[in-house]
């Protein structure tokens, strides 16, 4: 079809242990049913927390505002508030076209009614994993008064020893 539409496709997952092919063929296949052809798909295995100017391929994406960017989910982008922000004033000011489609939630940027929906559902992205953790803090804590909690298991990864 000669006349699909080129967009560029990122996604995302949280660690090295996790696989992004589901997200990809997820996306590919929406991408044949809506009109749209891949060029560039990028990928990243970064915490969503992970500052975008520390994310090597996310900055590669934001370089080529000449095409939309189809993600399978808002939360894949990011979920740190301040680069949501920024991305949403980079989205605005730099693409000429619609910067961003979502396979699973439509959001129109251009519309006052699509910034809202993008906020709202970028301030849950942010709000669950601190939930989560302190969610888990506690769950800590009371293991540890019941003697139940020994600490991390031997070989387990953490923050600084990825």
């Amino acid at each position: 079809m000669s006349s699909d539409v080129l967009v560029d496709v990122y996604a995302r997952v949280s660690t090295e242990d996790q696989n992004v092919e589901q997200q990809v063929k997820h996306i590919k296949k929406w991408c044949k049913n809506n009109g749209y052809k891949p060029f560039l798909i990028l990928q990243d295995k970064e915490s969503g927390t992970k500052p975008l100017k520390d994310r090597y391929k996310f900055n590669e994406l934001l370089k080529r505002p000449e095409r939309p960017v189809v993600i399978y989910n808002l939360d894949r982008m990011t979920r740190n508030w301040d680069d949501i922000v920024l991305l949403e004033q980079h989205f605005r000011k730099y693409w000429v076209v619609s910067p961003l489609i979502s396979t699973s939630d439509p959001i129109d940027l251009s519309t006052a009614g699509g910034r809202l929906m993008f906020r709202m559902k970028m301030v849950f992205a942010c709000y669950m994993p601190e939930d989560m953790l302190e969610k888990q803090k506690v769950g800590i804590e009371r293991a540890k008064k019941q003697g139940k909690y020994k600490g991390r298991k031997k070989g387990a990864k953490g923050k600084n020893n990825k």
